[in-house]
C-alpha cells in the first residue's frame, strides 16, 4: 500500500502522512453539493437599477441575485453587435452574455426571470404599430419586384427577337425574399430559424426559457455535433457560412444571446461528452433558496425604468444602407490597467486548476470584457443623458468584482456537478454504483461493463481503479482464479465508509451540516476548488494597481489534506 500512495517530504526531509488513504478517503470526488456560495454583491449596480433589482426581487419573492443576473443577460442581448467593447486594437468582445441560473425547481429561478421578461413582452408589444408598417412596405417591394421582373423578361424577349443583347436584370426586380418580423427574444427555434432572425436583427437576438437543459442535451443526440458547433459560434458574433446539403447560412454576424435556468441533477446530463467549452461561455449563478417573507405591493407588474432602460439599449443600434453599423467602446486609461491586472490573476491562477474550471477561468477576461461594457451601459439606460463613450473605472472595478467574487465561485459549483475532468465524472459515477448495489467487492470488468456502461476500456478502466486505490477507495485483493481455470481476475475491496454515509448528489441543493467529521459543508466548493481562494490574500478587494511577477493578491488556501498544508502538497485526485 505505501508503494501506491503518494507521501509528500516534510520539511525535515521525512515522509509525512498520505494526503488520502483508506482512513481517510478523498470525499472530493462524491462532493458535488452547492455548500456556502457568496450574494449577489447589489453594490456592483449603479443605484437606479440597484433600486429596482431591490423592488422586483421582493415583489417576487425572491433574492436580488434571482433577477439581477438576468437581467445583465437580457440586457446585454439586446446590445449585442450594435456596441462593441474594445480592449485593444485587435481585441474586441460584443456586449452579449450567456446566463445560467441553477436551483431545482422551485427555488425562484422563473419569476426573477419573468421580471425582465415582462419588461421585453412589453417593448414587443409597443412595436406591434411599427412591425406592422415594416411588413407592408416590405410586401409592396415584392409587388414592385414582381413588376419589374415581369417588365425585364418582357424587355429580353423583345431584346432576342430583335437579335439585340438582353438588358441586365435591374436591382428593384430581385425579390426581396419573405418578411420576417423581428424579435427581441425566442424560446426555442432550429437553426434555420435563427438564421432567419438574425438578418432580421442583425446586432442579435436573445434566446430566452426557463430551462436550458433540453437545449444543451439536444445539441448533438440529432445533428451529429453541428448544432454544437453553431452554438460554440453564436457566443463570438464572427461572421457564419455554412454549405451543405440541406442546410445553407450566411450571417454578418452570428450572435445569440442565452438565458435560462438550469436544475442542479440535469447539469451533468446537459455537458456530457467531450469537454467542448460550451459550459466555460455560461456564467453561472446559483442563488439561494429565498427565505419567506412577506409580499408588497411596491413593485409593479411591468416597471416603466427597467422598460424604458431596455428601449434605450434595444435603440443602441445604427444602420447605414441596411447594414448595421458597428461601434465600440474603448477602455479608459485606469480602466484599461484594472483590466490587465484582472488578466494576470486569470493566467496565474489557471494554471491552478485543471479541466473544465481550467476552460472557464480562460474564458474570464472575455467575460469582464462584456460585463464592465454592459454595466457601463446599463446605468446609462436607467438614469438617461448622453451616451457613453469609453468603459470607466468604475464599471470595469465592479465587472472584476463580479466574475471574481459572485459568478467564480459559483461557477466551480456547478461545474462540480458536471464534473471537473472525465476521469472526475468517470470516478465519481463508479462511486455511485458501487455505493447504490452495496457491493464490498468489485473487478474491473463489472465497473467497466456495468457502472460505466463500458465507456472505458479495460486498461483505462484499470487505470481509474487506480486512481482511486490512490484516494482511499478501493484497494486491490489477491487475484481470483475462474471456474473453468482461465487467468485469474483481480479484485478491490471497497473501502467501508462508502457506505456509512447518505450524502449524495440528490442533496446537491441544500448543504449539509458535514463531509466527513472533520470537514465543513462549504467544501462543496472549497474541496476541489483545489488549490485556492481568490483574492485571500487581498480580502477580496481590487488588485494592486502594480502587478509583479509574482503577484501577492493570488492567496491559496489548501482545499484537501490537514490544516497547514501549503500548495505543493496538494495532489489533485484526477492526475495520474
Amino acid at each position: 500500500m505505501a508503494k501506491i500512495l503518494k507521501f509528500e517530504a516534510s520539511a525535515s526531509g521525512h515522509a509525512s502522512e498520505p494526503l488520502h488513504s483508506w482512513e481517510s478517503p478523498d470525499w472530493s470526488i462524491l462532493d458535488d453539493r452547492r455548500g456556502e456560495l457568496p450574494d449577489f454583491p447589489l453594490d456592483c449596480l449603479g443605484r437606479q437599477l440597484r433600486e429596482w433589482v431591490e423592488r422586483a426581487a421582493a415583489g417576487a419573492g425572491v433574492t436580488p441575485g434571482h433577477v439581477a443576473v438576468p437581467t445583465l443577460g437580457i440586457a446585454s442581448s439586446l446590445v449585442g453587435m450594435a456596441c462593441r467593447v474594445k480592449a485593444s486594437s485587435s481585441w474586441l468582445e460584443p456586449m452579449t452574455c450567456w446566463i445560467g441560473i441553477v436551483g431545482a425547481s422551485g427555488t425562484g429561478k422563473t419569476p426573477g426571470i419573468d421580471a425582465v421578461k415582462r419588461a421585453l413582452a412589453q417593448i414587443e408589444r409597443d412595436h406591434q404599430n411599427s412591425i406592422a408598417k415594416l411588413q407592408r412596405e416590405h410586401e409592396s417591394k415584392v409587388e414592385n419586384a414582381r413588376a419589374a421582373r415581369a417588365h425585364w423578361k418582357k424587355q429580353v424577349e423583345d431584346a432576342v427577337e430583335a437579335g439585340m443583347p438582353p438588358p441586365p436584370m435591374p436591382e428593384n426586380a430581385a425579390d426581396p425574399g419573405k418578411f420576417v418580423t423581428p424579435r427581441l427574444y425566442v424560446s426555442d427555434g432550429t437553426i434555420e430559424r435563427f438564421g432567419e432572425l438574425l438578418q432580421a436583427r442583425p446586432q442579435g437576438i436573445l434566446r430566452l426559457t426557463d430551462e436550458l437543459s433540453a437545449m444543451f442535451m439536444n445539441m448533438s443526440r440529432y445533428s451529429g455535433g453541428q448544432d454544437n458547433e453553431f452554438w460554440l459560434e453564436a457566443w463570438n458574433g464572427n461572421s457564419y457560412n455554412v454549405e451543405r446539403i440541406g442546410r445553407t447560412l450566411h450571417l454578418d454576424h452570428l450572435l445569440i444571446g442565452v438565458v435560462g435556468g438550469l436544475q442542479p441533477d440535469k447539469l451533468a446530463k446537459s455537458f456530457e461528452g467531450p469537454a467542448d467549452g460550451m459550459y466555460a461561455r455560461l456564467l453561472f449563478a446559483w442563488p439561494n433558496e429565498p427565505v419567506y417573507r412577506a409580499l408588497n405591493d411596491e413593485a409593479l407588474e411591468v416597471d416603466p425604468d427597467i422598460v424604458n432602460a431596455l428601449k434605450r439599449l434595444d435603440g443602441f443600434a445604427e444602420f447605414a444602407d441596411g447594414h448595421l453599423v458597428r461601434r465600440s467602446l474603448g477602455l479608459s486609461g485606469e480602466a484599461r490597467e484594472r483590466f490587465e491586472q484582472f488578466r494576470l490573476f486569470a493566467h496565474t491562477e489557471k494554471e491552478a486548476v485543471e479541466g473544465r474550471e481550467r476552460e472557464w477561468l480562460a474564458k474570464g477576461p472575455a467575460h469582464v470584457l462584456r460585463l464592465a461594457g454592459m454595466l457601463c451601459l446599463l446605468d446609462w439606460a436607467m438614469r438617461g443623458g448622453e451616451q457613453p463613450t469609453q468603459v470607466d473605472a468604475n464599471s470595469m472595478a465592479a465587472a472584476i468584482r463580479l466574475v471574481k467574487e459572485y459568478f467564480w465561485p459559483h461557477a466551480r459549483a456547478s461545474l462540480r456537478q458536471i464534473g471537473l475532468t472525465e476521469r472526475h465524472v468517470n470516478a465519481r459515477r463508479a462511486l455511485r454504483w458501487i455505493r447504490a448495489r452495496g457491493n464490498r467487492e468489485i473487478s474491473a470488468e463489472e465497473v467497466r461493463r456495468d457502472a460505466l456502461g463500458q465507456k472505458l476500456d479495460a486498461e483505462k478502466t484499470t487505470d481509474l481503479l487506480e486512481a482511486l486505490t490512490r484516494h482511499g477507495w478501493v484497494r486491490m485483493l489477491g487475484a481470483v482464479g475462474t471456474a473453468k481455470g482461465g487467468r485469474p481476475r483481480r479484485r478491490w475491496q471497497v473501502n467501508p465508509t462508502l457506505f456509512s454515509t447518505a450524502e449524495t448528489a440528490e442533496t446537491a441543493q441544500t448543504p449539509q451540516s458535514r463531509l466527513r467529521p472533520e470537514v465543513s459543508a462549504v467544501s462543496a466548493v472549497s474541496a476541489t476548488q483545489s488549490t485556492f481562494t481568490i483574492g485571500a490574500a487581498n480580502g477580496g478587494h481590487d488588485l494592486p494597481a502594480d502587478p509583479s511577477p509574482t503577484p501577492s493578491f493570488l492567496g491559496r488556501a489548501p482545499a484537501l489534506g490537514p490544516p497547514g498544508d501549503s500548495l505543493d502538497d496538494f495532489d489533485p485526485w484526477w492526475q495520474p
